[in-house]
């Protein structure tokens, strides 16, 4: 598990990590009981200021990781599944310790590929069996993507991804008018009308509005992913966005699981940020009795957010019940809230019993000692 510890003066790469050691560990286990083979490619794998020899405060040193304790639990269960790590950089120095990993990793193949990554595609697909399922992990430096020459990547059948939008930068450059600047950003964001949005924008949440719903259109169309969801990552000290994190999967169950680990790593993000605001402070008064109702109400800022998510999700859970002629599954309807809202399914369904006991929506097919909806459950609005 990875440890705050190892991330100081880089608390907003723990929050993403913490996020994606969660999401991978869920992934990975329940994948490998269908697939015969999984695959987790890095596109852009460092290592970067890595705090021990281990790498074990690194995207791929949480990706071996995980690939390794998820193969032993399954041998457990006489079930064999392959585990492949692609993992690339373009570094020569940071590429040499990825070339020391396979030895120390002797139960998965890992295969070190130095060189740029976008023109390493059509080389990493030929790697990736048909029967295998991949997770790819764009985690870049910079913000000059070309996103249209991913797709063959991106839309990939049987694949997940998570992609770091560099906001901070993308927003600053934005507002850049360079034509170098400006044809990396389309190259970045290859359709919709965002730039004239951005242009009618008042506020930087506008902007960001903005930006994160081209993004999300963009990333959905590259990889026809029946859902994209973003988690925002904060400076540490400050409140504003560093980067968002992208999620995209053709899966209602991986949006299920995403939801999981993104309020986990939200919690992770407040509790950190209420931590290094109180060590500044105390840094700069040299006094610490002051500062613990400081760091309280930081603390409360990832549950005032989630609370806000649930009302609006139960708010949407109304708006997207039909009436009773036309019923829709539960199975069906509970999706298309987890996809407009940071709220995980387990709340969804209270949500849903509450409003059944309000006399709100009903479910006809609502079974004795049942808590919850079920996924068979036909659900639609009552009549005033």
């Amino acid at each position: 598990m990875v440890s705050l510890e190892d991330y100081k003066g880089r608390e907003q790469a723990y929050v993403k990590h913490v996020l994606l050691e969660r999401y991978l560990e869920a992934l990975v286990h329940k994948t490998a009981s269908v697939y015969p083979h999984i695959v987790y490619v890095d596109g852009f794998a460092g290592p970067w200021q890595s705090a021990n020899e281990h790498h074990e405060d690194t995207s791929f040193g949480i990706a071996l990781r995980t690939l390794r304790t998820a193969k032993a639990a399954w041998k457990g269960k006489r079930r064999d599944v392959k585990m492949t790590a692609i993992l690339i950089e373009k570094s020569a120095s940071a590429f040499k310790e990825l070339e020391k990993l396979p030895p120390k990793f002797p139960d998965i193949e890992i295969i070190p590929q130095k060189g740029d990554f976008v023109g390493l595609i059509p080389n990493i697909l030929s790697k990736i069996p048909r029967d295998a399922f991949s997770f790819f992990l764009l985690d870049p430096k910079g913000w000059r993507i070309p996103l249209n020459a991913l797709q063959p990547m991106l839309a990939r059948p049987n694949s997940e991804v998570l992609f770091n939008f560099m906001f901070e930068f993308i927003n600053r450059a934005a507002s850049i008018d360079d034509s170098v600047v400006v044809t990396g950003l389309n190259e970045l964001l290859p359709s919709g009308d965002w730039r004239q949005q951005l242009s009618q924008s008042t506020t930087s949440d506008q902007r960001k509005e903005v930006l994160v719903a081209a993004f999300t259109e963009c990333l959905s169309q590259a990889g026809n992913f029946k859902h994209v969801c973003e988690t925002t990552i904060l400076r540490p000290d400050r409140d504003r966005p560093l980067y968002s994190l992208f999620y995209g999967t053709r899966h209602d169950r991986g949006l299920e699981v995403f939801r999981d680990c993104q309020v986990k790593a939200l919690e992770a993000q407040a509790a950190t940020r209420a931590a290094t605001k109180v060590d500044k402070a105390e840094a700069k008064s040299r006094q610490t009795e002051m500062f613990g109702s400081f760091h309280e109400m930081n603390e409360n800022e990832a549950s005032t957010f989630l609370e806000s998510e649930k009302n609006k999700a139960r708010a949407a859970l109304v708006a997207l019940t039909p009436d009773k002629l036309n019923p829709i599954l539960y199975k069906d309807l509970w999706p298309l809230v987890l996809a407009k809202h940071v709220v995980r399914l387990t709340a969804v369904n209270q949500l849903a019993a509450q409003l059944r006991k309000e006399n709100v929506i009903d479910f006809p097919d609502w079974e004795p000692r049942r808590r919850v909806p079920q996924p068979h459950y036909r659900c639609c609005r009552k009549e005033n």
